[in-house]
């Protein structure tokens, strides 16, 4: 018990899923976040009374009584904060990327986010009547491997297992082409504890993740690494090209975002709440025994 405090006191409790819509609002009306003038964009949104959001992936729910863990992606936290600023709740969906075109025509979903990976081509980024914005992140897979291991270079990950989220998609195509036993988890955390447990040889997570989680001193003895690898994933936010405010409004959210720190805010959050994760499922006997 005394660790447990110790531990809150130190990194703070993070919010679980049902506290996101709040802390969003709170970080929306700190910044003063308001909305840039111009025509109203995503009216059949405001209509409905409800933001729909569509995202590559949306991990299963924990089983009932099982422990809530931190996802993979930002994807649900830039979601609610984008309905907060619009002053409308937030739905978010997982639609395949083959389905995006369609989704955003029919009005069954309002906007959409996905994947531009440098070099590569994705269904329904380019395609006719979607409008693409930036968001303004980009990452690649990093690796954590203990430091007392001699794994300096890509190549030797071959045969290894290398050990991810389910969402993390590069990570598993970089793993992949490295020779790598591939192993997905549900979430962030199961993987990253099975690092620390010796169960794998090397835990990818984003590298805009890898620097906050990095600097906790529980991390210290994981924080060797691997060079950078693979190409960027940037970001972007896929909307109706019919409606001409969604663009301009979108551009300038991300614009301030951008300026206000929003990014470094979400990732260094993440980390705290996967370090958390970490360390309950490590340290703190869990009384369901899940």
């Amino acid at each position: 018990m005394i660790a447990l405090l110790h531990f809150l006191f130190r990194f703070g409790r993070p919010a679980r899923p049902a506290a996101v819509a709040g802390l969003a609002l709170a970080l929306a009306t700190a910044a003063g976040a308001a909305a840039p003038q111009g025509a109203d964009p995503f009216p059949q949104a405001r209509a409905r009374g409800l933001l729909v959001v569509g995202v590559p992936y949306l991990a299963p729910p924990a089983a009932a009584g099982a422990k809530i863990r931190t996802p993979e992606r930002l994807d649900t936290v830039m979601a609610e904060r984008l309905g907060t600023r619009l002053g409308l709740p937030v739905k978010v969906v997982q639609v395949e990327p083959a389905r995006r075109a369609a989704v955003l025509a029919d009005g069954s979903v309002d906007l959409l986010l996905a994947d531009r990976v440098a070099g590569q081509s994705a269904p329904g980024l380019d395609a006719p009547g979607v409008a693409l914005v930036p968001a303004g992140y980009a990452a690649r897979p990093k690796a954590v491997i203990r430091s007392d291991t001699p794994m300096r270079r890509w190549q030797d990950a071959r045969g290894r297992s290398v050990c991810m989220a389910s969402a993390a998609f590069q990570a598993q195509a970089l793993a992949a082409r490295w020779g790598a036993v591939v192993r997905t988890f549900r979430v962030p955390s199961d993987a990253l504890v099975a690092v620390r447990e010796g169960a794998c040889d090397i835990g990818l997570i984003d590298d805009a993740t890898w620097n906050a989680l990095m600097k906790f001193p529980e991390w210290k003895k994981f924080s060797a690494t691997l060079p950078p690898d693979g190409p960027q994933a940037e970001r972007v936010w896929l909307a109706r090209a019919g409606d001409g405010a969604a663009a301009d409004w979108l551009a300038a959210a991300m614009a301030d975002w951008r300026s206000q720190g929003v990014w470094r805010a979400m990732t260094d959050k993440w980390a705290r709440d996967v370090a958390f994760d970490v360390y309950l499922d490590q340290e703190v006997p869990d009384c369901h025994g899940g």
